[in-house]
């Protein structure tokens, strides 16, 4: 009698777990990869701390960036195939818990028949007609979640082409791996500042459409580019300092598309930071109060701090900021929001030698050095520490101005285009000194004297 009523429980136990854990999984298969809402999970989120634990781990045993940096590459695609792996057997264990509920067969020999029902490889006999019905979901479930992830891929890899084309094009512009001042610096040697104002608007699109699809697809956060100096956070801060350097030094150009940009970019990095580098806390949903929400005396000193600002653009960032975090309520908001007020860890070393470069390179530098860098702290401030707490968490690209690594890691600059400058010089002469000058028409060439 006690070994029976044992056996009842244990069974009725395995039939509530195995219902548990099929509903768990198939919330966190729905969740992850079939609603496209900004949702998250449970089973989702620890494949992913459990794949960047170790991936952190064996890139720690590699002192230089240059060999760490493949060892991080694997971290997103094996987020994305265990995701696929632990969905299956968390439903080979709910199949086989309800078989072994229902049945009067063990468990071993439960889990083998829902296996063979899974993977649809029918080399288990089927006992009741309860677990025939069983078996006929188990059948549907393992080729549908399959599918499901099949076509989970390109919309994966379609978001990361899109991401790394922007990137790959800045390249060009800003050097490798992206820095502003050098941005900057090209920009004004190629005679290009006009063109600017486009690429602002269209890193504004870029940093919403990076927005929206990491938020929907975190594992895209731990996709790196496809070369060690290229990384999507590098690239972005790169265009964030060059907008906040460019309102900072000028006064006569157009400067709207570098607000607009720094608002989405901005946005872009906090957003991330909320979502993947501070941890939720179930006991905390704070609704967000936002960094621009002071008393009136401080929102004084705010307006004070951003000469090239006024009250409208300051309002604009106001509402932007509150509506870029509804939904997110959470403690690592508001301590985002508390380390935004300080004073920003670039030195102004730093800052006094790109515009050094800059001046240089001819760009306009229109504004007192001191209002200037007044300017530009209150822009960096406002996306720094989320920007530096990502590179240091992804080991981004070690590229000036990204702040700290976990370990030691040298700084890498880019090829300096007014270094170059000379030797550019030195090549065109040594072709043909007068070649520039030369007009161009569509006349053939005289044919020499006669002798």
């Amino acid at each position: 009698m006690p070994t029976l009523i044992a056996d009842i429980l244990s069974r009725g136990a395995a039939t509530v777990a195995g219902l548990l854990l099929f509903a768990a999984t198939t919330i966190s298969l729905m969740r992850t990869v079939v609603v496209p809402r900004t949702l998250r999970s449970f089973i989702s989120d620890t494949v992913t701390r459990v794949v960047t634990g170790v991936s952190i781990g064996i890139a720690h045993l590699r002192k230089h960036y240059i060999k760490r940096d493949p060892v991080m590459a694997w971290a997103g695609p094996s987020i994305l195939i265990l995701q696929l792996i632990t969905w299956l057997v968390l439903y080979l264990l709910s199949y086989g818990l309800l078989l072994y509920g229902i049945g009067g067969q063990d468990l071993g020999d439960s889990l083998r028949q829902a296996g063979s029902s899974l993977f649809t490889l029918g080399f288990a006999d089927v006992n009741t007609s309860d677990q025939t019905v069983i078996d006929f979901i188990a059948a549907a479930t393992g080729p549908i979640v399959i599918a499901l992830m099949i076509g989970f891929l390109p919309t994966i890899y379609s978001s990361y082409l899109d991401r790394e084309t922007a990137v790959t094009d800045l390249s060009v512009t800003s050097g490798e791996p992206a820095w502003a001042p050098e941005m900057l610096s090209r920009y004004t040697l190629s005679g290009n500042i006009p063109q600017i104002n486009a690429d602002f608007d269209n890193w504004a699109r870029a940093a919403a459409a990076m927005r929206m699809s990491h938020m929907m697809y975190p594992v895209l956060v731990w996709v790196r580019s496809a070369r060690p100096y290229r990384h999507y956070l590098v690239s972005l801060l790169a265009v964030l300092d060059a907008a906040a350097l460019f309102i900072s030094l000028t006064k006569t150009l157009d400067r709207q598309a570098a607000f607009r940009f720094l608002i989405q970019g901005g946005q872009t990095m906090e957003v991330l930071y909320v979502m993947v580098a501070q941890r939720r806390s179930w006991r905390q949903r704070l609704p967000f109060l936002g960094r621009f929400l002071p008393t009136s005396s401080e929102q004084e000193k705010v307006e004070e701090r951003l000469p090239g600002w006024n009250r409208k653009v300051i309002a604009v960032e106001m509402a932007t900021d509150q509506d870029a975090f509804l939904g997110l309520g959470d403690a690592a908001v508001s301590g985002l929001s508390r380390r935004e007020r300080g004073t920003i860890q670039l030195p102004r070393e730093e800052f006094d030698k790109a515009v050094e470069i800059l001046r240089k390179s001819g760009f306009p530098i229109e504004r007192d050095l001191d209002e200037a860098w007044d300017q530009f702290t209150a822009a960096r401030s406002r996306y720094e520490y989320a920007a530096y707490a990502l590179c240091e968490l992804l080991d981004a690209t070690p590229a000036p101005w990204t702040g700290p690594r976990r370990w030691p890691t040298h700084t890498v600059y880019p090829h300096s285009a007014l270094d170059l400058l000379p030797e550019a010089v030195t090549i065109i002469d040594e072709d043909d000194p007068g070649d520039d000058q030369k007009p161009v028409t569509d006349e053939p060439p005289e044919p020499p004297p006669s002798s």
